[in-house]
């Protein structure tokens, strides 16, 4: 081995170590719990058709689009996955991510629907 590879290696394991620190992770029961009870969550930050949902530690859940009312749901943890439900209709559960205070719900054919938390 070379001097110039002994001077790159230690600087490519710490650039590494980074990358992965910072990856986006898979939450389990309890850090979606963490991450969602109490929050407000921002959807499409800036867009025309941004909205806000918060997560209310009785199991209620709110979302206000703009321009439109308020609607209300519930929201609950069933094993690992995040779970709503909407007026009438049943529960739809989510495979969820965080990086930060960016996080992700992944539905069961793969679309992503990412928010910003801004307050917990």
């Amino acid at each position: 081995m070379n001097l110039r590879s002994l001077l790159l290696t230690p600087f490519l394991l710490m650039s590494l170590a980074n990358i992965v620190q910072s990856a986006e992770t898979k939450l389990s029961h309890d850090e979606i719990q963490s991450h969602l009870n109490g929050a407000v969550v921002v959807h499409r930050s800036g867009a025309k058709t941004e909205f806000r949902q918060s997560f209310n530690p009785d199991g209620t859940t709110t979302y206000k689009a703009t321009g439109r009312d308020t609607e209300l749901g519930k929201w609950s943890v069933q094993g690992n996955q995040y779970c709503s439900q909407w007026g009438p209709f049943g529960w739809t559960c989510y495979d969820m991510t965080a990086e930060g205070n960016l996080i992700t719900w992944i539905a069961k054919g793969g679309a992503r629907y990412p928010g910003k938390i801004i307050k917990e």
